[in-house]
C-alpha cells in the first residue's frame, strides 16, 4: 500500500507547493499595506505589520519546507544504504535491512516524505487562505471552524501515517506452497 503511487505523490507535492506560492504571491497584490500576521485563539488579530513581510515569512515557510521534504528525500536512502543496521530505527529490521529488500525500505520511506510534505503543503494553503480571506474582511478574524478541523485533519493524517508506515514494515507473510 505505501509504496503504490509515488510518482503520483511527488506530483502532488510539487503541485500542492506551487498553489502555495501562487496564493502566497497573489495575496502581495491583494491585501492591504498593513495586515494582521498573527491571531489569538479566539481568532481575533493581535500582530500586525506590512503586507511585504506576511509575504515574506509565508514564502519563506513554504519554500524551507520545500527544500527540507526534498532533502530528506534524497540524503536519507543515501543514509540507510551506508549506515549499519544497528544506527537504524525500523520495525523488523533484519529483515528490511538485508541487501535485497533496501530498495524497497527507500521506496517506502521516500514516499512517506512526498505524503507527509503534501499534507503539510494541503495545510499551509488553507492557512495561507484563511490568512487572507481574515486580512480582507472588516473584522480581522480567522475562521475558526474551518481552521481547527483542518488542523485536527492535519495531524489525525499525520497519526495514520505513521500506522501506515509501521504496517509497511510488519513481516511479510510467507505464502504457503
Amino acid at each position: 500500500m505505501f509504496a503504490r503511487g509515488g510518482t503520483r505523490m511527488r506530483k502532488f507535492f510539487i503541485l500542492a507547493f506551487i498553489a502555495n506560492m501562487a496564493l502566497t504571491l497573489i495575496s502581495f497584490f491583494v491585501l492591504p499595506s498593513q495586515v494582521a500576521i498573527h491571531f489569538g485563539l479566539n481568532g481575533m488579530a493581535d500582530g500586525w505589520a506590512p503586507s511585504y513581510v506576511y509575504v515574506l515569512i509565508m514564502a519563506g515557510a513554504q519554500l524551507f519546507s520545500f527544500f527540507l521534504f526534498c532533502a530528506l528525500h534524497f540524503f536519507v536512502p543515501r543514509l540507510i544504504l551506508s549506515s549499519p543496521p544497528e544506527l537504524i530505527n525500523l520495525p523488523n529490521k533484519e529483515y528490511w535491512l538485508s541487501p535485497a529488500n533496501r530498495p524497497q525500505v527507500i521506496e517506502k520511506i521516500q514516499n512517506l516524505f512526498w505524503r507527509m510534505g503534501s499534507a503539510l503543503f494541503l495545510f499551509l494553503l488553507i492557512i495561507n487562505a484563511l490568512s487572507i480571506h481574515a486580512n480582507l474582511s472588516n473584522i480581522n478574524r480567522l475562521n475558526l471552524w474551518v481552521l481547527f478541523p483542518a488542523l485536527g485533519t492535519f495531524l489525525l493524517y499525520l497519526i495514520w501515517l505513521l500506522i501506515v508506515f509501521h504496517r509497511a514494515f510488519r513481516m511479510p507473510e510467507r505464502s504457503v506452497g
